[in-house]
């Protein structure tokens, strides 16, 4: 079992060249080494780290979002909206979501709650709020771009900052969207979904 192990193990080590094969032991002895429990080792955020002698290394695998997947959910966002529907907005929100405005912040499912209360958001039902040139998308790699032009960039490699500019924010005398959102979304950290984490808005109620 033990020369198994090795040989499994210089497989996957040997995985890493795209021409040559991997190299496997020659000899046909092993010396006795005594077992060790396996430790884990959490995840230093990035920097270089050499795990302890005999210890197991375990990584949590990430999957990027992607901008498409981004905009998506904002789309999802207004469609919720329109409709009032807040057991389809929701959902949307990561569990701790906030909403930036004038400089205060609070939770976006509370500001949402109170805005439907107040607001109708179903006479834009079956408009355009926002064309798809009115949807910015911004990375983690292109956070220079975002502060040229004055958004705050993802704070972490993971997110996607999607800025709407909507074409149609008014009803009669009636403000319903600020004059630009910025919807901060990251990958949820159960399953292979997304979340809003953050949307800056400056938008007051009547």
């Amino acid at each position: 079992m033990k020369r198994a192990g090795l040989l499994a193990a210089t497989l996957l080590l040997g995985c890493g060249g795209a021409e040559r094969g991997p190299d496997f032991p020659t000899t046909t002895s092993f010396p006795e080494v005594a077992r060790r429990p396996p430790s884990f080792v959490a995840d230093d955020g990035g920097r270089d780290a050499v795990a302890p002698e005999g210890a197991l290394e375990i990584r949590t695998l990430v999957v990027p979002l992607d901008s498409e997947g981004a905009r998506t959910l904002v789309s999802r966002f207004f469609m919720a909206v329109l409709l009032e529907s807040t057991s389809d907005l929701y959902p949307l929100f990561a569990s701790q979501a906030w909403v930036v405005s004038e400089g205060s912040r609070q939770p976006a499912q509370q500001v949402w709650r109170a805005r439907l209360a107040q607001l109708d958001y179903t006479i834009l039902a079956g408009r355009v709020v926002a064309t798809p040139q009115a949807l910015r998308t911004y990375t983690f790699a292109s956070a220079s771009r975002a502060l040229r032009d004055g958004v705050i960039p993802p704070a972490v490699p993971g997110e996607v900052v999607v800025v709407v500019t909507p074409t149609l924010a008014w009803s009669g005398k009636t403000r319903l969207f600020g004059e630009r959102l910025a919807f901060r979304i990251r990958p949820k950290q159960a399953e292979p979904a997304y979340e809003i984490a953050e949307i800056t808005e400056d938008f007051r109620l009547p």
